[in-house]
């Protein structure tokens, strides 16, 4: 193998190299951007219809949203200012820009924190659910329980009602028409 074709293909290897690298940076940094905004428009989805009962629910969805829109505005700014510091580098004015590896670093963390933050939303929507469940059957068992002791005290005073009757006191003079159509029955 000559110098020559060992240099071809080492700048083919080079060129697609840095081809990947590039596309690997800004297709992190397009994901970035698209699962941030899908987040925050669910967080708001979430708090606008199923709502917030507690402070630290809230808290949570108001720190998951800063986190998601810091990325989303380092994303946009790293966009930005990627063209300007492409053309610096084409014009060999430029090595390496602090300001896009801070925003860089931004991105990331905030996006991690936002998920972090997410994550903490359903665990502590699941146990407050939980808890809420958990009350509710004590409540529905206490009825239960008060209606099924209302319905036996019902069930004992109305049973005094079924106590027989004493028959009516019969006229001592006469008797009456069953009893004396029987009694004319048996003298025949």
């Amino acid at each position: 193998m000559s110098d020559d074709n060992y240099n071809e293909k080492d700048v083919a290897f080079y060129s697609a190299t840095l081809s990947a690298w590039y596309t690997t940076k800004f297709e992190k940094d397009k994901h970035l951007l698209s699962l941030s905004t899908a987040a925050i428009g669910l967080l708001v989805t979430l708090a606008t219809t199923i709502g917030t009962s507690a402070a630290c629910i809230a808290a949570m969805y108001v720190l998951a949203l800063i986190s998601f829109l810091i990325c989303v505005i380092s994303v946009l700014a790293i966009f930005g200012r990627n063209s300007k510091h492409l053309e610096d580098l084409v014009k060999g004015t430029a090595d390496k820009d602090p300001v896009l590896s801070a925003l860089d670093k931004l991105a990331s963390s905030s996006f991690v924190f936002g998920i972090i933050f997410t994550l903490l939303i359903g665990l502590f929507s699941g146990i407050e659910n939980y808890s809420k469940e958990e009350s509710t059957m004590a409540k529905d068992t206490e009825t239960m329980v008060t209606t099924n002791e209302g319905t036996l005290k019902k069930s004992v005073d109305g049973a005094a009602a079924m106590r027989p009757s004493k028959p009516p006191a019969q006229p001592a003079g006469g008797q009456g028409g069953q009893s004396g159509s029987s009694s004319s029955e048996e003298k025949k």
